[in-house]
């Protein structure tokens, strides 16, 4: 697994923070790793580490966003995350929500915003779904 950037610097060290990475955990795979809140304050560094995940290339990549260390989703975490997955559909992919805990699931549920996703448990169930068409990095939709 290959890191493409480091934590950003106002890191969960401090209470209300927020870490993001982004990883290459194989080839046409992307993910962003999120550790902390994602509130008001914090969205904004989330949006831009989305947009940092949505310019990978090649473009077609799979792209997930590990939120299994987010503690604590805000609506203004969710509307980032709505924008990146209508992002991701323009490009003719899916956004991957992987782990997270109720206080993520509840809110994406909750609104509907769920269905927007692919959600699965953890990076081993995406990469088991990263079949079929490699050319492109596609992953299966669950039926």
């Amino acid at each position: 697994m290959s890191v493409l950037s480091s934590p950003a610097s106002r890191g969960p060290s401090r209470p209300g923070g927020l870490d993001t990475s982004l990883t290459r955990p194989a080839p046409g795979v992307h993910v962003l790793v999120v550790d902390g809140e994602v509130d008001t304050l914090t969205a904004p560094t989330l949006g831009e580490a989305l947009g940092a995940l949505l310019e990978q290339e090649p473009t077609d990549a799979v792209a997930a966003v590990d939120l299994d260390g987010v503690g604590f989703l805000a609506s203004s975490g969710l509307a980032v995350l709505i924008r990146a997955a209508h992002r991701a559909e323009a490009q003719g992919r899916a956004l991957h929500l992987l782990g997270g805990s109720r206080a993520v699931t509840r809110p994406l549920e909750v609104t509907g915003s769920d269905r927007l996703f692919t959600l699965l448990p953890g990076l081993d169930e995406l990469l088991g779904r990263v079949h079929g068409d490699r050319s492109t990095g596609r992953v299966r939709r669950p039926d």
